[in-house]
């Protein structure tokens, strides 16, 4: 699947990628400057993307120039980290900011790549173990009930509009081929809990993160990964998983993730690890 693709592409998109920079000059703005980086890219990333999909790398570029037009901040970032974000995104089939399918992040000079909970489910569904996926959050005033366990149950009736209050919940549940159903279920203070311990782009920037402006979709895609954690799912499509939240320094980088589990790590240390790879280079 995409590590298949990935190296077959890499190579192609490496050489693209230095032609177009011989081209460009200091005074080339940075909008521009991706621009031609994508034009010269465009066969390169047609190889990498899957052709089930049915996308192209024309639509993939206006949706990523797009993308640069409505967050500058990402032309602050280095064209090599957005190339490789757009490298990322055309392996697994996402458009960009496009219904919540993945998003570029700036992120203290690079550009981190990260799955939206649409995306998530698209990925997670393609192989067809898993039918389908549904998320949602429950609100004070709706009717809620679950229980794990031998007789799991899951229940959720949404109080009328006008009646419900904040929220209070988040649940993702999945129907398997098989005919099994598989769900989970998190308070809201679960939610935040794991936002606040280990999301380093929170910590980094609250005002502008993506968990302020879209906290809602956010949580449906901490739900959706714990959930995913539970189901029958192929070793290519946990690699597919496994790029969500991460930052490339180039497109022949290894991705380093931007959320780290234990929480231990730092954005020092994180930045200067970047520094240092492309110094080594």
């Amino acid at each position: 699947m995409a590590t298949k693709t990935a190296q077959a592409s890499t190579e192609h998109l490496k050489n693209a990628v230095a032609q177009a920079g011989a081209r460009q000059t200091q005074a080339v703005d940075p909008y521009r400057k991706a621009q031609a980086y994508l034009k010269a890219m465009a066969p390169a990333i047609t190889e990498a993307l899957p052709k089930s999909k049915g996308m192209d790398a024309e639509r993939l570029s206006r949706i990523v120039l797009t993308t640069i037009k409505t967050n500058p901040k990402l032309m602050e970032c280095s064209i090599e980290s957005l190339l490789a974000s757009v490298l990322q995104s055309a392996q697994l089939g996402l458009e960009p900011n496009l219904l919540g399918s993945c998003y570029f992040i700036p992120y203290k000079g690079v550009v981190s790549f990260q799955i939206g909970y649409k995306g998530l489910i698209d990925l997670v569904t393609r192989a067809g173990g898993v039918t389908s996926i549904v998320a949602q959050e429950v609100r004070k005033g709706d009717k809620f009930h679950y229980e794990y366990g031998r007789n799991e149950t899951l229940l959720h009736v949404p109080a009328p509009f006008e009646q419900r209050g904040e929220i209070e919940y988040f649940y993702a549940y999945a129907n398997l081929k098989n005919g099994g159903f598989v769900f989970q279920v998190m308070h809201i203070s679960e939610i935040e809990k794991i936002r606040n311990e280990h999301s380093m782009a929170y910590r980094f920037d609250q005002k502008n993160s993506i968990w302020v402006k879209h906290f809602e979709a956010m949580s449906l895609k901490t739900c959706i990964k714990r959930l995913v954690k539970y189901l029958p799912i192929s070793v290519d499509i946990q690699q597919a998983v496994a790029h969500d939240e991460t930052i490339r320094k180039d497109i022949t980088a290894e991705a380093v993730h931007v959320e780290y589990d234990d929480g231990t790590e730092d954005l020092p240390n994180l930045q200067a690890e970047i520094i240092d790879a492309q110094e080594e280079n």
